[in-house]
């Protein structure tokens, strides 16, 4: 540990204990420097030598500042001096301070610094032990990247972009300037990792970072949450065409060429990118929008990009909450209307009007006999659903099965926060994240099956007054079947 020296007069009357004393200090492990009042080299030992580059001869009778302090901060290394003797004290002294010297060579490098002085005949001189410090920056720098940085591919890893999403916002807010925030992940990456292996999956992950960047500003935040899921913060957007033009770039660049240096192997990417404007909200709904509107770009086809505004959600949560009344919803004309028809059309168009009040992507009716969990009515936001009436599967891995039991609650706001729902493969590869189950029992008090609807966004408007409207209507649908 470096300590603060200062010679005592004592040693001075001493020449045995000088004699010692200076041979100690040649020899130490740190620099040991000495300069008098006018700033040039008194003392100078072995370890000041191998750090700055000056032998004994070349240091003393010269200007300290010329040879080891880089010129940009010689004016305030002069000031701190005329201080220091005008006052008899200084910021400096008797304290450890980091600070950038300079070698012989002109390499500038970090050093660790303790200054002491001492009145000598009327003059002062100043003494101080030097550390270079270079290693000891370079590991401080590896524990920094390790804590910010994927150890993968090398780009800002959750923790990261977890803690500068909100500071970010902060100065977007500040700069009246709106922030976009990219959501994307590598289409059908499961498939490509399960076939091609681990080791090309994650060289196939370094090379989309790679190219992510390259089509970036250094300013923009690139991070890697986990898996194949990346995101970016842009700052300084002006308009919706300027995020356009940066998430076509991105899909141009990740169209081009071959990957892995692969014939023919393709990669695409979706991309959601949501836009805060300054309102009051935080970084977690901010997430939320852009996920959702990566979705949006999956079931619109993948290898493109959608962009949600916070007014296009509010327009879907305004409208839900215009009919949160269980009342006022079970009393609209629309409802009053599909009442009257019979039998299919009625349940067909119960899942209709349900799915679209709720703003889920499928909806569906299943009946539960003989272990098996069959799709009876199915009504769906796309043309291609992940499920169609008449298929059917064991009950052991449905949600299905999971509510009525109790292992899972009826409203799921996202399914990727319960191990229980984690714990079935349907969860990630439909995938499966806001989810409402409510089971349909006939006259008799026999469970034919549930009514169910899901969304391949997580959404955290759903609450209790939705799972009530659910058990309404799965009491219709019993009077139907």
């Amino acid at each position: 540990m470096t300590r603060l020296f200062s010679l005592p007069k004592s040693a001075m009357t001493d020449e045995n204990q000088e004699q010692r004393l200076r041979k100690i200090l040649f020899n130490s492990l740190d620099a040991f420097v000495g300069v008098d009042h006018n700033g040039l080299v008194t003392e100078w030992n072995q370890q000041a030598a191998n750090i700055f580059g000056w032998s004994y001869d070349e240091a003393i009778g010269h200007n300290l500042d010329e040879m080891i302090i880089p010129e940009r901060f010689r004016d305030a290394h002069r000031q701190g001096m005329l201080r220091a003797l005008e006052s008899g004290h200084a910021e400096l002294l008797s304290r450890r301070i980091q600070l950038e010297a300079k070698r012989k060579t002109g390499e500038e490098f970090p050093v660790e610094m303790a200054v002491t002085y001492i009145l000598n005949a009327g003059s002062y001189e100043f003494y101080a032990f030097i550390q270079d410090i270079s290693n000891r920056k370079v590991e401080e720098q590896k524990l920094r990247s390790l804590a910010s940085n994927d150890t993968l591919t090398g780009i800002r890893n959750r923790s990261y972009f977890n803690a500068n999403l909100p500071e970010a916002m902060a100065r977007s807010k500040r700069s009246d300037k709106n922030l976009a925030l990219m959501y994307l992940d590598i289409d059908h990456f499961k498939s490509i990792n399960d076939s091609l292996g681990h080791e090309a999956g994650d060289s196939l992950l370094k090379e989309f970072a790679t190219r992510l960047k390259a089509t970036l500003r250094e300013a923009d935040i690139v991070s890697r949450l986990g898996g194949d899921e990346f995101t970016v913060i842009i700052e300084g957007i002006a308009t919706l065409d300027d995020v356009s033009k940066v998430a076509t770039n991105i899909i141009n660049e990740l169209n081009r060429g071959n990957w892995l240096d692969t014939p023919n192997f393709k990669i695409t990417s979706s991309i959601g990118i949501a836009i805060y404007d300054g309102r009051v909200i935080d970084a977690d709904k901010l997430v939320a929008l852009a996920d959702k509107a990566m979705y949006k770009a999956k079931h619109s086809g993948r290898n493109n990009f959608k962009i949600l505004r916070f007014d296009d959600i509010e327009v879907t949560v305004e409208g839900k909450s215009h009919l949160k009344s269980l009342e006022s919803f079970i009393n609209t004309q629309h409802l009053l209307s599909i009442q009257k028809e019979a039998g299919s059309n009625f349940l067909q168009s119960t899942l209709a009007t349900l799915r679209r009040h709720l703003d889920m992507d499928v909806a569906f009716i299943s009946h539960i006999h003989d272990g098996v969990r069959e799709f009876m009515f199915v009504d769906s936001k796309d043309l291609n659903p992940p499920i169609a009436v008449g298929d059917s599967g064991s009950l052991d891995d449905s949600y299905c099965q999971r509510v009525i039991d109790g292992r899972l609650p009826e409203i799921i706001n996202d399914a990727f926060e319960l191990p229980e729902a984690m714990s079935m493969d349907v969860t990630t590869l439909v995938p499966v994240r806001a989810h409402m189950s409510v089971p349909i029992r006939l006259s008799n008090g026999k469970l034919y099956g549930t009514f169910c609807c899901f969304s391949y966004t997580s959404d955290q408007t759903l609450n209790e007054r939705d799972i009530s409207i659910m058990h309404v209507f799965a009491d219709l649908i019993a009077q139907h079947l």
